[in-house]
């Protein structure tokens, strides 16, 4: 890929990237082939072409990030979390909490295993540092990249290796994203489904989705005002609760616990349009995932790593969907559970909200906020079983 983009200006890139989304959305609407892949995988699938053929600039491997990645990263998925859950119906969360904590501790399960297992196979070409590999990925696919950061860290991981595990992360989760909103479809027939259980709402659902809303300038500055005030508290609290705990608490678990209280306690969620918006602005980090998925970035000991993480994430799915099937966990959820371990609540939020699956939602980012608050003791303690095991035990 060319180190110097054909398109590099923000408003140069932002025209490729909604123009993309746009294109995903009518493709979606449009053919059926396209409605089955949804508009996420669209998305990122079109900025990784982009990205490789050298047309946008990529989001990762760069000295200084696009401004428009910065906004897709670090503004829109923050308020699309927000909006999204000010717009949710927290009433169904009551039925759906049985199957949300299996197949969330299948899918913690899945992953301490699988990173067992890959360290087994691919240790020796890995190197000496294996084992911290392997505790900054158990942490990294239960909880997100905080938790594989934090853990690298605390164990004092090499920047080359920290690097490259990086590299075949971003990949990776892409990929499994992908893998994710495709399973369900082809899966179905062995699993109950929130879609057949509720065939009518899903159905007028898919259609509400398209129709055009009413949707009054009211509505939209008030969601506004609400949403930036709870981010921005958010933000500011953060800093100081850290001090105060002694270790990082993302920023993510104060605006869904403050998102989820607005949604309950007060009429916010009667307010429209927020849905709307919100999932519009999930589709620029989409883009912006694509982007990061450089496949010349995968050198030295790329491919390993890549490896690694395949037989990790394949101990994984075996694991939460073979003994999802045996506790009768909807399909959807275990999809969800899975991309909440391996993307985080982001990429889950974004999974259940492409695919349309609107009583997955909160728990999406609920699963994904509890893997951040586990993520590090899991982390930190499977590196130091897989040292043990590794020297023999």
């Amino acid at each position: 890929m060319p180190s110097d983009a054909l398109i590099t200006t923000p408003f140069g890139v932002g025209a490729m990237i909604t123009s993309l989304i746009a294109v995903s959305f009518w493709l979606d609407r449009r053919f059926r082939l396209f409605s089955f892949l949804g508009t996420a995988i669209l998305v990122i699938s079109g900025g990784a072409l982009l990205v490789n053929f050298g047309v946008i600039p990529p989001s990762v491997g760069v000295d200084t990030i696009h401004p428009i990645y910065v906004f897709a990263n670090d503004y829109a998925v923050p308020l699309a979390i927000v909006l999204l859950l000010l717009s949710s119906d927290l009433s169904r969360l009551r039925s759906l909490g049985r199957s949300a904590v299996v197949a969330i501790l299948l899918g913690m399960i899945g992953t301490m295993v699988g990173a067992g297992v890959a360290i087994g196979l691919t240790a020796s070409w890995i190197g000496p540092e294996a084992w911290k590999l392997g505790g900054q990925f158990a942490a990294s696919y239960i909880g997100g990249g905080v938790n594989y950061a934090a853990v690298g860290n605390a164990l004092d991981t090499s920047e080359t290796l920290f690097a490259t595990g990086a590299a075949a992360d971003n990949i990776m989760t892409n990929v499994w994203m992908v893998m994710t909103a495709i399973l369900p479809a082809l899966l179905i027939r062995w699993y109950p489904s929130i879609r057949r259980q509720t065939a009518k709402r899903a159905e007028e659902q898919g259609i509400e989705f398209w129709n055009r809303k009413g949707v009054s300038i009211q509505d939209l500055v008030l969601l506004a005002a609400v949403t930036f005030t709870v981010v921005a508290i958010a933000e500011s609290v953060t800093p100081v609760i850290n001090r105060w705990a002694g270790f990082e608490i993302p920023s993510v678990i104060w605006y869904t616990t403050l998102a989820l209280l607005l949604a309950a306690f007060t009429p916010v969620n009667r307010l429209r349009g927020g849905g709307e918006v919100g999932n519009f602005l999930l589709h620029f980090f989409f883009a912006t995932m694509g982007a990061g998925t450089i496949l010349s970035t995968l050198v030295n000991k790329g491919p390993v790593v890549f490896l690694f993480l395949s037989v990790m994430v394949g101990v994984h799915a075996l694991i939460l969907f073979g003994m999802g099937r045996i506790f009768k966990v909807e399909i959807e959820m275990l999809a969800v559970a899975s991309q909440a371990c391996v993307g985080g609540p982001s990429t889950a939020l974004a999974l259940a909200s492409s695919k349309r699956w609107t009583p997955l939602i909160t728990p999406a980012v609920l699963l994904g906020v509890l893997g951040y608050a586990v993520g590090n003791y899991v982390g930190i303690f499977m590196a130091h079983w897989i040292q043990w095991m590794l020297m023999g035990g």
